[in-house]
C-alpha cells in the first residue's frame, strides 16, 4: 500500500473547480481512525475529433476523539487531437477540532491552478463553525451545517482584460447523507459564497453523488454537479451543470 500511494502521488497534483466539496468524503467517515479512498475517472472518445481525458484524486482522512485532518489532491488531464486542453491541479488541507457532539470549528487552506482555464491560479485560507444535526454516526441519515470567511487571492490568465482578484467571502454550507440500502448512499451538499463586500458577487455549487458498494474497498459513484458563479473571470455571470462517473478504491 506505500509504495502504492508514493508512486499514485508521484501522478496526482489535484483539479481545480471554483468551489471544492470535501463533505461528500466526509459524510462517508463518521468514527475515530484512518481512512481514505482513491478515485479515477477516464472517458474517452474516437471519431472526426479524438478525446481523452483522466482526473484521478486521492483523499486522507485521519478521524480523532476531538480533531479531525483531512487532505484533498487530485488531478484532471485531457487531450482533443492530440491537443492538451485541461491541466487542473488542486490540494486542500483542512482540521476541525471538535468541541462537543454538535459544534466543532474547522480551519482550512487551498491552492489550486489550471494552465488553460481563465482562472490560472487560486489559493485561499479560512476558518468558520460547523454544526452536527445527527449526532448519531449509526443513523441512516446526517446533516452538518457551516459557516465561516475566508481570504481568496485570484490569479487570471494573460487573456483575461480583468484586473487580479483578493477577496473575503462567506463559506455557508449544507450536507446530507443518506444510506439507501446497506450497500447504497446518497449525498447532497450545497455551497454558497459571497464577497463580503458586494453581496451581489457570489459562487454556488450543489453537488449530488449516488454510491455503491461492489466489495469491502471498490466503489461505484455518479456525481451530478451545478456550478454557479455570477462574476466569472470574463466578468460575465457563468453556470454549468455537469456530471461523472468515478471508480473508487477504500482504504
Amino acid at each position: 500500500m506505500t509504495r502504492l500511494l508514493c508512486l499514485f502521488f508521484l501522478f496526482v497534483s489535484a483539479s481545480s473547480f471554483a468551489i471544492t466539496n470535501i463533505e461528500n468524503q466526509r459524510l462517508n467517515n463518521t468514527t475515530p481512525g484512518t481512512k481514505g479512498n482513491i478515485s479515477f475517472t477516464l472517458d474517452g472518445e474516437v471519431s472526426e475529433t479524438d478525446e481523452f481525458t483522466l482526473g484521478s484524486a486521492i483523499t486522507f482522512i485521519r478521524s480523532y476523539s476531538k480533531d479531525e485532518w483531512i487532505v484533498l489532491l487530485n488531478r484532471e488531464y485531457s487531450e482533443v487531437d492530440d491537443e492538451v486542453n485541461t491541466d487542473e491541479t488542486l490540494l486542500h488541507v483542512r482540521h476541525l477540532t471538535k468541541h462537543n457532539a454538535h459544534w466543532g470549528h474547522e480551519v482550512f487552506t487551498q491552492y489550486e491552478e489550471d494552465l488553460f482555464s481563465d482562472l490560472a491560479k487560486r489559493s485561499l485560507i479560512g476558518a468558520g463553525m460547523r454544526y452536527t444535526l445527527d449526532a448519531n454516526p449509526e443513523l441512516k441519515t446526517a446533516n452538518h451545517f457551516g459557516l465561516g470567511l475566508f481570504y481568496e487571492d485570484e490569479e487570471y490568465a494573460d487573456t483575461i482584460i480583468e484586473d487580479n482578484e483578493q477577496n473575503v467571502r462567506l463559506n455557508i454550507y449544507w450536507s446530507y447523507r443518506n444510506n439507501l440500502t446497506d450497500n447504497m448512499k446518497y449525498t447532497s451538499t450545497l455551497y454558497f459564497q459571497p464577497d463580503v463586500k458586494a453581496l451581489d458577487d457570489d459562487k454556488g455549487l450543489w453537488q449530488n453523488a449516488v454510491t455503491i458498494s461492489v466489495t469491502s474497498t471498490i466503489s461505484l459513484s455518479v456525481t451530478w454537479n451545478v456550478i454557479y458563479d455570477n462574476h466569472a473571470p470574463d466578468g460575465e455571470e457563468d453556470s454549468e451543470v455537469n456530471y461523472k462517473s468515478l471508480i473508487i478504491y477504500n482504504f
